[in-house]
């Protein structure tokens, strides 16, 4: 039992403890939490210094991480601001894009990945739509369908190398290319300077100790729970021995629990008080954390199909090269400005977090508010299109 509760211990600290040496650590801050996370986990789990029979423990944390950590990232969304006209048209060419594109690898690559083939597909619709939470959802809205633990840091390892690569790619010249393609001569100069320090906070934890965060975060973990039992209670009704299981001929719980949580944290942010919880995102983040390194720590490197891996990687390039430059190609015939255009697709791949920088290496502010919008709106649909997706790919 005393192992039990170290083990669990062991899982909370550690995201902390990771993200205290990313401050401190240059390497480490280059990598990120996420892929630092993942790579302490995978060690941790191949030196086998924890018993099999500890492995429930960990099933059960990625079981109660998602339906938490959701609700938290949406609570403090304020979508009531969502920009109309060129905002959301960038938004719905880049969630466009991206469906097309996971459809058109999937049927280039995505076959040669077996019965994986779809889930993969399903799930990097939930990523390049949303984020890691998207992605972690998406993959446990599948139940039994869904990636192994080894399968899951695989294709997330793959997608930190790829989106890294994107990256390099915008700000080494990518922004450039599509101002040339969407403007052609008339291409817009901004001499705005940008500090992308000003909109990246270095540690969004630091004062969660305080009287006030502590008392907003109580309040956020209520709400989430309620939801995730509201969420649970809807969910069970379509297991099997239900009407429900009888009339759509499987178990549909899982899929019921994940779009419920979504549906109604999105009607909460409705609410201004729910909006108003600036802390409760990163509270779910670092439920995501728990949950990635979680499932790192499942990964038997002697059980990783690296053939996979490859196919994992040309299919990610195709879906993310690939639903940019579909997306520079819609953008003059619907009038959407290529920042607009290529800070969104940015968002979607790599969440509102790297908005700061890309806007820096633009030299235009107006196209921060743009990314940061689309990018949460894109946390709210992407569980919805991920399901589409794997229901679409497992009839081709």
């Amino acid at each position: 039992m005393i192992g039990k509760i170290v083990l669990v211990l062991f899982y909370l600290v550690a995201p902390a403890t990771v993200l205290w040496a990313c401050r401190k650590v240059k390497l480490l801050d280059k990598l990120g939490p996420v892929l630092t996370l993942y790579i302490l986990g995978v060690v941790v789990a191949n030196l086998h210094i924890i018993p099999a029979d500890f492995h429930g423990i960990q099933k059960i944390l990625q079981d109660v991480m998602i339906p938490l950590a959701i609700p938290m990232m949406l609570f403090g969304c304020n979508f009531k601001d969502f920009k109309a006209g060129v905002s959301a048209k960038a938004f719905v060419i880049g969630v466009l894009s991206t469906f097309v594109m996971v459809v058109v690898g999937y049927l280039l690559v995505g076959r040669n990945l077996g019965v994986d083939g779809p889930t993969v597909g399903a799930t990097l619709s939930g990523q390049y739509t949303g984020g890691a939470g998207n992605y972690a959802a998406v993959n446990m809205m599948l139940g039994e369908n869904g990636l192994s633990g080894e399968k899951f840091a695989l294709v997330s390892t793959c997608n930190l190398v790829v989106s890294f690569f994107y990256l390099m790619f915008l700000m080494g010249g990518g922004i450039g290319i599509a101002r040339r393609i969407v403007h052609g001569k008339n291409i817009k100069h901004y001499n705005d300077t940008i500090n992308a320090e000003d909109y990246v906070e270095d540690n969004p934890y630091k004062d969660f100790g305080k009287k006030a965060s502590i008392i907003q975060l109580l309040k956020v973990f209520v709400a989430a729970v309620a939801v995730a039992i509201v969420s649970l209670l809807v969910s069970n009704l379509f297991k099997e021995g239900t009407v429900m299981f009888d009339l759509l001929g499987g178990d549909f719980s899982m899929v019921a629990l994940i779009l419920v949580l979504t549906t109604i944290s999105l009607l909460l942010t409705l609410f201004k008080g729910v909006r108003s919880w600036d802390k409760s995102f990163d509270a779910g983040m670092y439920l995501i954390y728990i949950f990635c390194f979680a499932m790192a720590m499942l990964a038997d490197l002697s059980q990783l199909d690296w053939k996979m891996g490859l196919w994992v990687l040309v299919y990610q390039a195709i879906i993310i090269f690939g639903s940019l430059a579909l997306g520079v190609l819609l953008a003059r015939p619907f009038k959407v400005d290529a920042d607009s255009l290529v800070i969104t697709s940015d968002t979607l791949v790599n969440s509102p977090i790297c908005v700061p920088m890309i806007a820096a290496a633009m030299k235009n502010k107006d196209a921060i508010m743009v990314g940061i919008t689309n990018g949460l709106a894109g946390y709210a649909v992407g569980n919805y299109l991920g399901y589409l997706v794997y229901q679409l790919l497992t009839n081709l």
